[in-house]
């Protein structure tokens, strides 16, 4: 563990080292010293996981430090977007512009990616020092021993099922970072520093902010689920930090700048590490009933937390897309003509499939039975969602239109979809580690219905469902756009749904199509809900196949489960 905070301590320094080099050519330094701020901000977790690994509790020490390491991608994206347009980044923390002359990277800027790359690497470390016991150093204050009541440690067994409402809790606690990440830091009334929302960003910008909104919930709903609570409170802890970390420099400069104001994304996400910090309290918290002497004590409960983890993420990405249905996806500026989303009214079934899929994963019984179709069925949420934020990105660039807070509705759904998908194929991965799979058999009659399944899917996802005089649908093979992405990932995700039904346990088999079934409905249901779009709109041969490939699916369901049945009596 001393490797893994030394490691840290190490990428601290280099990211506070780097404005103090010089991010760009010719120079422009930060808007105030904000090394000092950097400094603190990166020596911290190292500095909480010495105090922890002090005191024997080294799952606690190596949670910190991977929690922090978790949200790494994100913000190295981030930090990259300097690479190319570091005039235009609106980051005060790091540089401050007085021109508009072009700027290059400079060595500081190396240093800063640099730095993230090592917090990364320490996160690494400490992951593996979580398996095996460090040698003692005596004196150090590391030594490895008898650990206490608290179960932490290499040697601690877990603990037992947590109460579902702390889960509830830390994936609550996680969307205001979430929403946070993807909205302008701070307001401004310098020319030279004006933030954006990630949807207006360039693309590198959008992408980290993308991966900090995924990452936040799905780290910290990890977390919370470990069976281990020693690793569940430096976990939380250290994702707050990571969050901090994001959060603290806007609004410090924000504070100490008078053209700065303070802006609702920052101030969100520093909620969330109020709130994330608390949480760690209970999270922490265990009992000597609670913790298990074998090993399938400790798994089964794992398991039960994923799928409810999986299933909240899910009820919260429904419930959120039919939200976004009631509200305004855009906010045109005066004079220009209204832009209707005409995809928008697809949220309404995907979202309400999902939800009630995520709202079975709660159930204990059930939870096991559909959690197969949850990664499947949240596909349906980026089929729709793309569509409609490809018209709001549309009208945005043509129009200088805002993004309304449907469309922020819309994106949240999606980031949370995924979150949900992923949390729920974890959970997938942990079942099959305890199932006997050693007298799995081939289910002839799904896998020969699974290659017109798979044809009639090419035909649904890849021809057009609407047709129209003068109008070119977006597709997958042709006119390809934002659009295009959320048939990508719906005709993927019913592709690997009709390939591994075949060869899974005939309940599993049977989850499956019906969660390819739902994202199918919702491609076939788009010729009623959009046909306004254009006049004289009617059936494509999408429509057909689309229809074709839900009856197949539906009876490679019914016969998974029939022969599920059978095997249960």
């Amino acid at each position: 563990m001393i490797v893994a905070i030394g490691i840290a301590v190490l990428g601290a320094l280099l990211t506070a080292l780097a404005p103090l080099l010089g991010l760009v050519t010719p120079q422009r330094p930060p808007a105030f010293a904000s090394w000092p701020l950097l400094l603190i901000l990166g020596v911290f977790p190292p500095v909480l996981a010495t105090a922890f690994a002090r005191k024997q509790r080294i799952d606690s020490a190596a949670g910190v430090l991977i929690g922090t390491a978790l949200l790494v991608p994100g913000r190295l994206v981030l930090d990259a977007r300097l690479l190319d347009d570091a005039g235009l980044a609106a980051r005060p923390s790091l540089l401050h512009p007085h021109d508009l002359a072009p700027l290059a990277p400079s060595i500081g800027l190396w240093v800063l990616l640099a730095g993230h790359v090592v917090s990364g690497i320490a996160g690494l470390v400490a992951a593996r020092c979580r398996e095996r016991v460090p040698d003692p150093i005596p004196g150090s204050g590391f030594e490895t021993g008898a650990l206490d009541d608290r179960g932490g440690g290499l040697d601690s067994t877990g603990t037992g099922a947590r109460n579902q409402g702390l889960l509830a809790a830390v994936l609550f606690a996680t969307v205001p970072a979430s929403a946070g990440v993807l909205m302008a830091q701070f307001a401004s009334d310098d020319p030279y520093l004006l933030p954006k929302a990630a949807v207006d960003s360039p693309a590198l910008g959008l992408l980290g902010a993308l991966l900090l909104a995924v990452g936040v919930p799905t780290a910290g709903g990890w977390f919370v689920s470990s069976a281990d609570p020693d690793f569940a409170r430096g976990g939380l802890l250290g994702l707050a930090a990571a969050v901090a970390g994001v959060a603290v420099p806007p609004l410090f400069a924000a504070a100490v700048l008078e053209r700065l104001h303070y802006g609702w994304g920052a101030l969100l996400e520093l909620l969330s590490v109020l709130v994330l910090a608390w949480l760690s309290i209970p999270a922490g918290r265990t009992s000597p009933g609670d913790r298990g002497e074998e090993t399938a004590d400790v798994r089964l409960p794992g398991l039960s937390r994923l799928l409810a983890v999986s299933g909240v993420l899910g009820m919260l990405a429904g419930v959120s897309a039919v939200a976004a249905t009631a509200m305004p996806q855009l906010t045109m500026p005066l004079g220009s003509g209204e832009v209707t989303p005409y995809a928008a009214p697809m949220l309404l079934p995907a979202g309400l499939a999902v939800a009630i899929v995520g709202a079975a994963m709660l159930s204990p019984r059930a939870g096991v039975l559909v959690r197969p179709a949850l990664p499947v069925a949240c596909a349906a949420l980026p089929l729709a969602g793309a569509a409609t934020l490809d018209t709001v990105l549309t009208a945005a660039q043509a129009t200088g239109a805002h993004a309304g807070i449907g469309a922020w509705a819309t994106g949240f759904a999606v980031l949370l979809a995924v979150a949900a998908a992923l949390v729920a194929a974890v959970a997938g991965g942990v079942e099959r580690d305890e199932a006997d799979l050693t007298e799995l058999s081939l289910h002839r009659a799904v896998g020969r219905l699974s290659v017109p399944a798979a044809l009639l899917a090419l035909g649904a996802f890849g021809l057009p469902v609407v047709t129209a005089p003068d109008y070119t649908p977006p597709g997958v093979f042709t006119g390809f756009s934002t659009t295009s992405w959320g048939l990508v990932v719906a005709l993927v995700s019913v592709l690997v749904a009709v390939v591994l039904a075949p060869l899974c346990r005939p309940a599993r088999a049977a989850a499956l199509p019906a969660g390819a079934a739902v994202v199918v409905l919702v491609r076939v249901l788009e010729l009623p809900l959009t046909a306004g779009r254009a006049e004289g709109s009617g059936p494509g041969p999408g429509l057909w196949c689309g229809l074709a490939c839900l009856v197949i699916l539906l009876i490679m369901s019914a016969f998974a489960a029939r022969r599920g049945a059978a095997e249960a009596r």
